[in-house]
């Protein structure tokens, strides 16, 4: 029997840190499948901590918005059924999504944001009964509209989700 260890960046759990003595064909197959195997884990536990990020960021916004008048400008504190709805919203969207910035509308409902650049722009308000209220900008185009939160992230939102993402990759590059 070959052991062998993959040789890898990054050393811990997810690597073993000593290298192989074993060669050939077989001992490479191995060695990539030892690879792939350190990387998707790797990679689950990165959208892990993104998918955290994004609670932690509601709980923050939660607290901060606990109390009327959290803004000293008359705003609603935040409604309990709508921090249960952007919940349900949180665990609905795919795992690859970016964390969004989180706060409280004034109205008590949750805001969600996702900000590429000033002129591309998508945001969703998630109310007490799962009414979702989005507006987007994109460039020059705007779009706005209501959906309704049940098992699964609406269509829409989830389509200018993706155009704001592509629009990203242009802005970065």
């Amino acid at each position: 029997m070959t052991t062998l260890a993959t040789p890898s960046k990054r050393g811990g759990l997810l690597a073993p840190l000593v290298p192989s003595e074993a060669v050939g064909p077989d001992a490479r197959i191995v060695a990539r499948r030892i690879e792939q195997v350190c990387e998707h884990l790797w990679e689950a536990l990165t959208l892990r901590h993104v998918a955290e990020s994004a609670w932690v960021e509601l709980a923050e916004a939660a607290q901060e918005a606990a109390a009327p008048n959290w803004d000293g400008h008359g705003a609603k504190a935040i409604d309990a059924q709508a921090y249960l709805q952007a919940e349900r919203f949180f665990s609905a969207l795919p795992t690859t999504t970016p964390v969004p910035d989180v706060s409280v509308d004034p109205d008590g409902e949750v805001a969600i944001a996702w900000n590429v650049a000033s002129d591309w722009v998508f945001s969703v308000s998630v109310g007490p009964q799962g009414r979702i209220s989005y507006a987007g900008l994109f460039g020059n185009s705007k779009v706005y509209g209501t959906e309704w939160l049940f098992d699964e992230i609406p269509e829409a939102v989830l389509d200018n989700l993706t155009r704001l993402f592509a629009g990203q990759r242009k802005h970065a590059g």
